[in-house]
């Protein structure tokens, strides 16, 4: 198959960097070795440029002026692609942000649109009046696709489609035999404070002792420093920064916990990534981490609530005893997720389309 994948995001894109962007790089990485012929078209950052791992090739579009700039004129670089170069290829995979709609359906029949998280109505609680075009864009989009991929059951639900869910994985080889107890509880993920619950960590951690280590890169990273400066949580607050992959698995592996304090997420490839290593996680009662807590490798605390987050912590901490069950739970859950078996169910997927 010549494959094309539009998704603005990019494992090494300082803005964002998230759980779409590993997912895109490790299933089309697979394809790529079995012989299939891959494009993946992404937002341009500053320092992005063109270029290949063997039959995988990445494109980057738009402008590096700014975050919000990058975004949308992704979108309108992308489109210009499509009309020029569409026939080119067999499939097209476009990832849906409603920031940033590419409308492939318009250039190749062949389209299959990929699902993440279903903002709903955080769009509007987060940025009020201008959020509406977003909020309506995110709810009608999706409906115009006959081929849908989604990442979870209850994300699919959400957005009220019928499709093929193909979960998020991990690396086979970095899964643990045993439990070992860290020194620090740990969250790693993109800095972006509203989505990512984080004001609602540091709130949580006002009143309590334990250290806390931040790892990851994001557009809110000055905001977050300011936030722990005027918090006064220095000295239990340690940020990390980006960390390349051998330092994130030492970073997941020597933490004692991992903590996802999130308002919205599409499955979560920290949690599978902790849970591969042997860690339990304390997550937000959302739907979409339920299974955390469903499978017996972690606790939920109520959603922006910083208080039950607090009384979460507290208690993991304190029963070593739990943390040992909870991490064994994980690596057993986590052993039905590696990317080498989704990847064989996502060729398998999109043959079935090109060959209809």
């Amino acid at each position: 198959m010549k494959i094309l994948h539009l998704i603005y995001d990019h494992i090494n894109n300082p803005w964002v960097g998230g759980g779409g962007a590993v997912r895109c790089y490790e299933l089309n990485k697979r394809l790529a070795e079995k012989g299939h012929d891959i494009t993946v078209i992404s937002g341009k950052y500053p320092s992005a440029k063109d270029y290949s791992e063997g039959d995988l090739k990445f494109k980057f579009l738009g402008t590096d002026k700014s975050y919000k700039l990058s975004v949308f004129s992704y979108a309108f670089e992308s489109i210009k692609y499509l009309k020029n170069h569409a026939k080119e290829y067999d499939i097209v995979i476009e990832d849906f942000a409603p920031w940033n709609p590419i409308f492939s359906f318009l250039f190749i029949k062949k389209t299959v649109l990929q699902l993440h998280h279903k903002e709903g109505k955080q769009i509007l609680k987060r940025y009020g009046l201008f959020g509406l075009p977003f909020y309506l864009i995110e709810n009608f989009y999706p409906r115009i696709y006959k081929s849908i991929m989604c990442v979870s059951e209850t994300s699919i639900r959400k957005f009220n489609v019928e499709g093929k869910v193909i979960p998020n994985g991990i690396n086979e080889k970095l899964l643990e035999e045993y439990v070992r107890l860290g020194s620090y509880i740990g969250f790693i993920g993109r800095i972006d404070i509203f989505n990512k619950g984080l004001d609602v960590l540091l709130k949580a951690f006002q009143n309590i002792e334990f250290p806390l280590k931040i790892a990851g890169k994001g557009k809110d990273e000055s905001k977050l420093k300011n936030l722990i400066n005027v918090q006064e949580l220095n000295n239990k607050i340690e940020i990390l920064g980006f960390l390349n992959d051998q330092e994130k698995v030492n970073f997941i592996k020597n933490s004692k916990f991992i903590v996802m304090p999130s308002r919205y997420e599409g499955q979560g490839i920290v949690a599978l990534e902790a849970a591969n290593m042997g860690k339990p996680l304390i997550v937000s009662d959302i739907p979409e981490l339920s299974y955390v807590v469903e499978n017996g490798f972690g606790l939920s605390f109520k959603s922006e609530n910083p208080e039950d987050l607090k009384d979460k912590i507290i208690t993991l901490w304190k029963n070593e005893d739990m943390i040992l069950q909870m991490g064994k739970k994980a690596i057993e859950y986590a052993k039905k997720f590696t990317w080498d078996k989704l990847a064989i169910e996502y060729e398998k997927f999109l043959l079935e389309i090109v060959n209809k």
